[in-house]
């Protein structure tokens, strides 16, 4: 049980952390944070495991360039604007609905579905994001606090319940329109910082998806 409140943990800061970049411009204090130890510890940790190690390669590349870059913080607040706050048919805007509703549109079906997905499980973000339910850094935080509430559960009943909907909500969101997304975020990004992030997300989720396989309890022999 301490092994998986562990990587509990572990996987709710990843995907708090992936929300953070997707969210909003970082300031130039968090990025800062990414020549600090604790920073580059964390990603060498990531690096250790091999599906990740090349994306996390080109991810601290990255860095390496945005730590030096000219005005560096109002240079990745265009970048993340001409990505994700333009026309649709420029960036990469991080909204499922353009990659799984109809005709590449906002406010499609899938954003339906995560406000009603929300709705049912008592969780408002309208605090955090002024975005419809159906941004990525909205699922991404959601995924997060569904792991943390199977993390705290007190049954066995409560804690498959929770990884179900984190089950749901990954491979019926998630992985249905994130490898669309990534693609676009990378041909559009030309410096590649969000590219790179966008890659190495990729990896986790599948990396998740696997995890969330494994772990889920046995069916039953009755």
């Amino acid at each position: 049980m301490q092994e998986f409140m562990a990587t509990s943990e572990r996987r709710a800061e990843l995907y708090w952390w992936f929300s953070t970049l997707f969210a909003a411009e970082l300031s130039d204090a968090q990025i800062a944070e990414y020549d600090t130890y604790d920073v580059r510890s964390f990603l060498k940790s990531l690096s250790t495991l091999d599906p990740m190690r090349e994306a996390v390669a080109e991810l601290n590349d990255a860095i390496a360039r945005l730590l030096v870059r000219p005005e560096r913080q109002t240079a990745l607040a265009a970048d993340f604007a001409g990505l994700f706050l333009s026309a649709p048919e420029q960036g990469a805007l991080p909204y499922e609905s353009l990659y799984r509703g109809e005709g590449k549109q906002l406010m499609q079906a899938p954003m339906t579905e995560m406000q009603a997905r929300l709705d049912r499980l008592g969780i408002n973000v309208s605090d955090k994001y002024n975005e419809p339910a159906d941004h990525l850094a909205i699922e991404l935080d959601l995924m997060g606090s569904l792991i943390i509430r199977a993390a705290e559960s007190t049954t066995a009943d409560q804690r498959e319940a929770w990884l179900g909907e984190q089950e749901s909500l990954l491979h019926g969101h998630l992985l249905g329109w994130f490898e669309r997304f990534e693609q676009a975020c990378r041909a559009a990004d030309t410096f590649g910082f969000y590219g790179a992030s966008a890659r190495l997300l990729g990896v986790f989720l599948k990396m998740d998806a696997n995890y969330l396989s494994l772990v889920k309890p046995a069916p039953s022999a009755d």
